[in-house]
């Protein structure tokens, strides 16, 4: 019953994610209260909620279905690589600005340093 439960909710996330992120039109998003009027409010409420439920569902599902431990490391760069994502899928419908692109580039790189991270610390040897 848990299980189902947090499939559940992890369907509800990634499908509100999804409607918020491929709807080319945030002015009206129906059941969302929230509006959207200028392009940089919609690209920002496009890859940061949109891609955020992405991520949430994501975590949620691997959570359900996998017996590995994730890393708190591998965690955030699954959330900002959403977030990423929904950034890019933003540019596509809002255009690019100067400060989509500079947080976009900011969000890659911590991706990148996350992962170089998260690779040096599986690569030590425990002494303990």
């Amino acid at each position: 019953m848990l299980k189902a439960c947090i499939i559940f909710s992890a369907a509800c996330l990634f499908c509100i994610g999804c409607y918020v992120m491929f709807k080319p039109d945030l002015s009206d998003l129906g059941f969302i209260p929230v509006v959207a009027t200028n392009p940089e409010t919609a690209s920002e409420f496009r890859s940061l909620f949109a891609g955020s439920f992405l991520a949430y569902s994501y975590l949620l599902l691997r959570f359900t279905f996998s017996y590995n431990t994730i890393s708190i490391a591998l965690s955030i760069v699954y959330i900002m690589g959403f977030i990423a994502f929904g950034r890019v899928v933003s540019f596509f419908y809002e255009g690019f600005n100067s400060f989509g692109l500079i947080v976009f580039f900011g969000e890659i790189f911590l991706v990148l340093i996350l992962i170089l991270a998260h690779k040096k610390r599986k690569n030590e040897i425990p002494y303990f």
